[in-house]
């Protein structure tokens, strides 16, 4: 929440409404020229950085809130402000720091905790710690706009990296069993331990692939552990398979070989740069 001073200037306290009122042109006029006579204002630098998000014009925004930071260091919407709009403009390591300023000077501010929980998802890769800090944020307001969105993207986050781990570990099965079964005698009865485990992984991987689909907008947040446990998992059961099927020890081995090197391929093809 913004605390107003008494004796703020009818001007930024016109400029507050209008920017409520989703009106930020006005807003932005009436408070450049208010500056020009007040440049030492922060309440009026700040309620500026608001209206320029509100606009778009997140680079300018960074420059208002920094101005309303060097005449008040201790304005959290200040900081809170800065840190959006260089969360807008791309910049998470500086919009981190604004945020965990923010959250350090008003530990109860609901908006702060949820612009560090972002910026700790992005950053640190910290999907624990992205998940208590809403749950702060909901813990203060439970009905913060910005927390229950990020809620519902925790919520995302853990579907679709479980389903990623899940298709990491049978579609590459899959492949290697369904290969190595063109190599089998279609006539054995030793062709069905190589064939149905691998239509199995093939139909599981196709499911966890429609659920990780369901999530789509979620960023993947697989941990290394979790990849490798994944890899393994599928090297396994291509491994198992396939010595059920052909009774030979280097088969075998190649078998689960073959799928933790598909696995890899995928996950590097995952990590790949989108541009």
């Amino acid at each position: 929440m913004e605390s107003q001073s008494e004796n703020v200037d009818d001007a930024v306290a016109r400029a507050r409404e209008l920017v409520r009122a989703k009106r930020y042109e006005p807003a932005i006029s009436l408070l450049y020229a208010y500056l020009t006579t007040h440049p030492e204002d922060p309440v009026a630098w700040r309620r500026l950085a608001g209206a320029l998000i509100g606009v778009g014009d997140h680079a300018a925004a960074v420059d208002a809130a920094g101005r309303a930071i060097e005449v008040s260091p201790e304005d959290v919407a200040a900081h809170r402000h800065r840190a959006l709009a260089q969360s807008l403009l791309g910049r998470n390591r500086a919009s981190y720091s604004d945020a965990k300023r923010a959250v350090e000077l008003a530990p109860d501010d609901h908006e702060a905790l949820a612009l560090l929980a972002v910026n700790v998802l992005h950053v640190d890769r910290d999907v624990a710690r992205f998940k208590d800090l809403v749950r702060r944020a909901l813990a203060v307001n439970s009905s913060s706009a910005p927390a229950r969105y990020l809620a519902e993207q925790y919520r995302r986050i853990r579907r679709n990296s479980m389903a990623v781990a899940v298709w990491l570990a049978a579609i590459p099965a899959a492949v290697a069993l369904l290969v190595r079964w063109f190599a089998v005698d279609e006539a054995s009865s030793d062709a069905g331990w190589i064939i149905w485990p691998g239509l199995v992984c093939a139909a599981v991987g196709f499911v966890s692939l429609l659920v990780a689909r369901s999530a789509r907008n979620a960023p993947l947040m697989l941990t290394r552990p979790q990849v490798s446990i994944a890899m393994g998992v599928g090297g396994v059961v291509a491994a198992g398979a396939g010595y059920a099927g052909t009774h030979a020890v280097p088969a075998a081995a190649v078998l689960g070989v073959a799928s933790v090197a598909v696995s890899g391929f995928f996950w590097l093809y995952l990590l790949r740069p989108r541009v």
